[in-house]
C-alpha cells in the first residue's frame, strides 16, 4: 500500500513539473535579440551565450556500422557576454555484419564498441547584438582534449583547438509588403580545427574546416508580430527548421574529403524547456547512405532558476538571459 502511494505521489510530481515547464509563456528569456527568439539548434551552435543544459540522442547507420551517441552539453555565463562550456558524449558503434542472422548475435557481443568520446571545453564571447536588425554573433574557441576518450569509439589521441564564430539574422526588418517572410531567420557557424599535439597517428594528422547553416520559420513570431492566424497551443510554439552541416579535411592522407548532412525537423520551445527532433540525411557517399535521427531535450537554466544558475563570482547574479 505504501509503495502504491509512493509511486502515485511520484507520478503526480513528475506530471506537475512537466505542466509547469511546458506551460505557455508570455515572453522569451533565451536567445532573444529585439523581437526575435533564436532557438537552440541541434547540429550547429547558436549565436548566443547563456546558462543552459542539453541532452542529445543521435542514431544513424554510417560507413562503420550502426552508431548511437548520447551527448550532454552545458554552458555557463561568467559575464553577460562571456561563457564557458563543457560537452561529453558516450558512443556505441555496432559494426555492419555481412554473414547472416546466425552470426549477428556473436558479432554484436564481440564487435560492438562502447565508450566515451573526447570531452570538449569551450569559451564563447557575444560580440554582436543588434535589436533593430535582429542580428547576433559570437566568437568561440573549442578545445577537444585528445587521448581522454576511448580509441575503440574513434576518439583521437591528438588535442584540437577550433576557433570559430556564429552569426544569426532574423528578417523582421523586411517591409510589411512581404510580411509573411518576417518570421524567417538564418544562423551560420564556421570553425577551423588545428591539431595541437600529434602522437604520430594518421587520424590525428587532419586539420579541418567545419561549417553549418540553419534556416527556420518561427510560428511564434508569425502570430505575435505579423498576423495571428489562430494556431492553438502547443502548435503555436513550433519552429520548422532545416540545418546543414559539414566538415572538410585540410591535411593528411584524406585531404579534401568532405562529409555533409541536411537535418530537417521541428523545434518546440517553451519558457523553460525546448524539444527538437530532426532527420539526419547524408548529402554524399562519404557521409553514408542511410538516414538517421537526432533528438534534443534542452533546459533554459537561466529562466528556470535565475538566482541559482546565473550566479557568477565576478558579477554576482546575472538574471535571465533576456535584456
Amino acid at each position: 500500500m505504501q509503495r502504491t502511494v509512493l509511486w502515485g505521489n511520484l507520478a503526480s510530481l513528475v506530471m506537475s513539473v512537466t505542466i509547469v515547464l511546458m506551460a505557455p509563456a508570455s515572453g522569451w528569456g533565451h536567445g532573444v535579440v529585439g523581437k526575435r527568439f533564436f532557438p537552440t539548434t541541434v547540429t550547429i551552435e547558436d549565436p548566443f551565450v547563456a546558462d543552459e543544459l542539453s541532452f542529445v540522442v543521435e542514431r544513424i547507420k554510417g560507413p562503420e556500422g550502426k552508431e548511437t551517441e548520447l551527448e550532454l552539453e552545458i554552458q555557463k555565463r561568467l559575464t553577460p557576454d562571456l561563457s564557458i562550456g563543457f560537452a561529453g558524449a558516450y558512443r556505441i558503434i555496432k559494426p555492419t555484419g555481412g554473414h547472416g542472422h546466425e552470426e549477428s548475435e556473436h558479432e554484436e557481443s564481440v564487435g560492438t564498441a562502447y565508450g566515451f568520446s573526447n570531452p570538449t571545453f569551450s569559451l564563447r564571447y557575444q560580440f554582436l547584438r543588434d535589436s533593430m536588425r535582429e542580428l547576433a554573433g559570437t566568437l568561440a574557441l573549442d578545445i577537444e582534449a585528445g587521448g581522454v576518450g576511448a580509441k575503440r569509439v574513434e576518439s583521437r589521441s591528438g588535442t584540437t583547438f577550433t576557433p570559430g564564430f556564429q552569426l544569426g539574422k532574423g528578417f523582421g526588418d523586411l517591409p510589411d509588403s512581404v510580411g509573411w517572410l518576417k518570421p524567417l531567420a538564418v544562423t551560420g557557424s564556421l570553425g577551423l580545427g588545428f591539431l595541437l599535439s600529434d602522437r604520430g597517428e594518421t587520424e590525428d594528422a587532419q586539420n579541418s574546416l567545419g561549417w553549418g547553416a540553419a534556416i527556420m520559420y518561427s510560428i511564434p513570431y508569425l502570430q505575435s508580430f505579423v498576423k495571428d492566424v489562430g494556431i492553438p497551443w502547443p502548435f503555436s510554439r513550433l519552429i520548422p527548421i532545416v540545418e546543414f552541416s559539414g566538415e572538410t579535411l585540410l591535411t593528411g592522407d584524406h585531404r579534401g574529403d568532405t562529409t555533409a548532412f541536411a537535418n530537417p525537423g521541428l523545434i518546440w520551445a517553451g519558457k523553460y524547456i525546448q524539444l527538437a527532433v530532426e532527420a539526419k540525411i547524408p548529402l554524399n557517399d562519404l557521409s553514408g547512405r542511410h538516414v538517421g535521427i537526432v533528438g534534443m531535450l534542452h533546459f533554459f537554466l537561466d529562466d528556470i532558476a535565475p538566482n541559482i544558475f546565473t550566479w557568477t563570482p565576478f558579477r554576482g547574479v546575472l538574471g535571465p538571459t533576456q535584456r
